[in-house]
Parts: structure tokens; C-alpha cells; sequence
């Protein structure tokens, strides 16, 4: 399997998981063809720079929607970053990390419908899915 088949693997794996069909579909239009590009690390020595793939974006809102296991990854891979402004060339701060690609969404601030207090998606893998119930697993 190429990187890019298991990053569309993993943003399938994270699609099954949106039970909102609404926020699903609206995510699901933002969805782009995998591609690597790489910023540079803002905790790290000066000059790192980590690799991620963009899997989504929203070029009017200027953000892109990202997996990276680096950095703030492999426990909060998936991201937000911002491409409007020249001076966002960096992974952004902790905030901008998330568990799910579907909280990194709604995060980002490009879901506008509803949100309920209870919602799954800001819980931990093992306070979501108790004895390995994920789907992926």
C-alpha cells in the first residue's frame, strides 16, 4: 500500500466515525486528493521541519485540513492549519490538534451547523470506544 492509499484509508476510517450526516457531507466536500507538504516546527530546533498531508481545504476560508504524525501526532494527528496570511508557514499551536479529523473540522471552524454537549468526537480513543470497539481496530 503507497502512502497515499493508507492516508485515504485513514481519512475513510475517520469519515465512518461522523455519524452527524450533515457534517459528514460537508466534510466530505472539502476532501482533496492526499498530497505531502511539510512546515516548519515551532517546539523543536530552529529550522525543523515536519512533513504532513493535506486532506482537505477550504482555499476561501483559507484552511487546510491535515494529518501529520509527527509533532503533536501520532496522538493528536489530525489538524487544522491556516494559508491565508504568509506568515502561517508553521504546524500552529496545540489547539490546531485534535484526535478525530472530524473535531479538527469542527474546530477549525469551517462546520457552521449545530453542536450538541454531549458529543463523542472531543473524547479520547479509549474513553470513545472502551476495549478496542473502535471501527478501524
Amino acid at each position: 500500500m503507497s502512502d497515499i492509499e493508507r492516508v485515504q484509508a485513514l481519512v475513510a476510517q475517520e469519515l465512518a466515525l461522523v455519524t452527524e450526516p450533515a457534517r459528514r457531507a460537508a466534510l466530505e466536500r472539502l476532501l482533496v486528493a492526499p498530497r505531502h507538504e511539510e512546515r516548519d516546527w515551532d517546539y523543536g530546533v530552529p529550522g525543523e521541519r515536519y512533513p504532513y498531508w493535506v486532506v482537505a481545504e477550504a482555499p476561501a476560508q483559507g484552511v487546510l485540513l491535515v494529518y501529520c504524525e509527527r509533532g503533536f501526532g501520532p496522538e493528536f494527528p489530525w489538524g487544522f492549519l491556516f494559508t491565508d496570511e504568509p506568515e502561517f508557514t508553521s504546524l500552529g499551536m496545540d489547539s490546531q490538534w485534535h484526535w478525530y479529523l472530524e473535531e479538527a473540522f469542527v474546530q477549525s471552524g469551517l462546520w457552521q451547523g449545530e453542536l450538541r454537549p454531549d458529543e463523542p468526537w472531543h473524547l479520547s480513543p479509549e474513553q470513545r470506544f472502551p476495549s478496542g470497539s473502535r471501527p478501524d481496530t
